[in-house]
C-alpha cells in the first residue's frame, strides 16, 4: 500500500511539473491598436509597442509591463503616460524624433534592437523616421515595425535577420499599403505569424483599408474576435498564418 502511495505521489509531481513546462513555453500577444501590442514571453516578461490612447484603444491600467517601445514620436505612438508602472522606456528615436537611437539591450529573458528605417517612401522628407523594433526570447524573433512607410532594402532586411513573427502596418496612406505589405513579408519571409496592424476600425476610420481587406485573397488566415492570441511553443503554426486581431 505504502508503494501505491508513492508512485501515486510521485506521478503527480512529475504530471504537475511536466503541465508547468507546457504552460512555460506560451507566449501572448493582445492588440491595443495601431501599433501597440503587448508581448507577454513564457517567463512572464511584458512589452508594450508604441503606447496610445485613441477612441476606444486602450491599454488597461491593471497592465505593467516591463519594457515599453517607441517606434516614432507620433501621439499615437508615444503615450507612456497611459502605461501603469515603471517600465524601461526605449525610444527609438533621439531629439524629439529627429535622429535615430540605434538600440541595442538585453532586459531580462528580452534581447532588444533596432533597425532605422522611413515613415515615408522619401526617405521621411514627408513624416520622418521610423525605429523598426526586434525583440528576441524564447527562441523567438519577433518584429514590430512601426509606421514603416516603404519596402525595406537589403540591408534592412539584413540587420532584421530572419525572423518567426511580424506585426505589419497595412491600411495605408500614412504607412504602407497591402501589396506593399505583401512584398515587405516576402522580403522578411516570417516562419509562423504575421500580425496586420495599423488598419482601418471604429477607432482608426480615417484609414482606408481594414485588417480583412487586407486578408481577403489570402490563405490561412486567423480572424479572433478578440484582442489575444497565444501562441503555443511547443504545438506552433505548420504554415506562415495571419492572425486578424480585434482591439476590444
Amino acid at each position: 500500500m505504502k508503494n501505491i502511495i508513492i508512485f501515486a505521489f510521485s506521478f503527480f509531481v512529475i504530471f504537475a511539473f511536466a503541465g508547468l513546462g507546457l504552460r512555460a513555453q506560451e507566449v501572448t500577444f493582445k492588440w491595443f491598436g495601431q501599433a501597440c501590442f503587448l508581448i507577454e514571453t513564457s517567463q512572464n516578461t511584458r512589452i508594450i509597442t508604441d503606447p496610445m490612447a485613441m477612441g476606444d484603444y486602450k491599454i488597461p491600467e491593471a497592465i505593467e509591463p516591463d519594457i515599453v517601445t517607441i517606434s516614432h514620436e507620433h501621439s499615437d505612438h508615444n503615450q507612456v503616460n497611459v502605461v501603469s508602472g515603471k517600465p524601461s522606456v526605449l525610444r527609438g528615436l533621439s531629439s524629439g524624433g529627429k535622429d535615430f537611437a540605434q538600440i541595442e539591450e538585453k532586459i531580462k529573458d528580452v534581447k532588444i534592437y533596432t533597425v532605422p528605417s522611413y515613415h515615408d517612401a522619401n526617405q521621411g522628407q514627408q513624416r520622418g523616421k521610423n525605429a523598426i523594433f526586434v525583440f528576441e526570447f524564447d527562441g523567438l524573433k519577433v518584429v514590430n515595425l512601426g509606421d514603416l512607410g516603404h519596402e525595406l532594402t537589403a540591408e534592412q532586411v539584413e540587420k532584421i535577420g530572419a525572423i518567426d513573427v511580424v506585426m505589419i502596418p497595412v491600411g495605408g496612406t500614412y504607412t504602407i499599403f497591402g501589396k506593399e505589405a505583401d512584398h515587405v513579408i516576402s522580403q522578411l519571409n516570417p516562419k509562423l505569424i504575421v500580425f496586420p496592424m495599423h488598419f482601418k476600425t471604429d477607432s482608426a476610420s480615417f484609414l482606408p483599408y481594414t485588417g480583412d481587406d487586407y486578408t481577403k485573397d489570402k490563405q490561412n488566415v486567423k480572424k479572433i474576435d478578440s484582442n489575444t492570441f497565444k501562441l503555443d511553443l511547443n504545438n506552433p503554426p505548420d504554415k506562415l498564418t495571419y492572425v486578424v486581431l480585434n482591439y476590444k
